[in-house]
């Protein structure tokens, strides 16, 4: 497997492991403080910055271990582009999700927690979009 197939699948794992964490968590949402929602928030947003950096070292150490070969992470012009495309597609999806947000707080007198949520939530998916665009794009 390519390592940048490779690397992007453990941003993904990481990302959805955060949210599947942070979802739980956040169950009685309607009964937390906003400074408790904002720790688990930050907790899983830190975590899974952790968690997508162990998950790098685990899958390139398995891959060089399995392969018996060391893999460099070498950048083209096409790489570039590949990402540069997919950050664009995720600053889109971003971007309409937090307008839909501020139109739902504003309009639809969402409360404060349920925005932050959906604000970070929105980040994170957005996010594993623009990975999985990637994935679709070097293959």
């Amino acid at each position: 497997m390519n390592i940048k197939i490779r690397n992007t699948f453990a941003e993904i794992t990481g990302a959805s492991l955060a949210m599947i964490w942070m979802w739980f968590n956040l169950t009685e949402a309607s009964l937390m403080t906003i400074q408790a929602v904002s720790k688990v928030l930050a907790q899983g947003i830190g975590g899974s910055i952790i968690l997508i950096i162990a998950l790098h070292i685990i899958f390139n150490i398995l891959s060089s271990i399995i392969t018996g070969q060391y893999e460099e992470d070498i950048d083209d012009e096409r790489d570039k582009i590949f990402e540069l495309y997919a950050l664009q597609v995720s600053s889109a999806i971003f971007g309409i999700s937090i307008v839909a947000t501020l139109v739902l707080l504003g309009w639809f007198n969402l409360t404060i927690i349920s925005g932050l949520i959906a604000i970070t939530f929105s980040g994170f998916i957005a996010s594993i979009l623009s990975l999985l665009l990637k994935i679709y794009l070097y293959r």
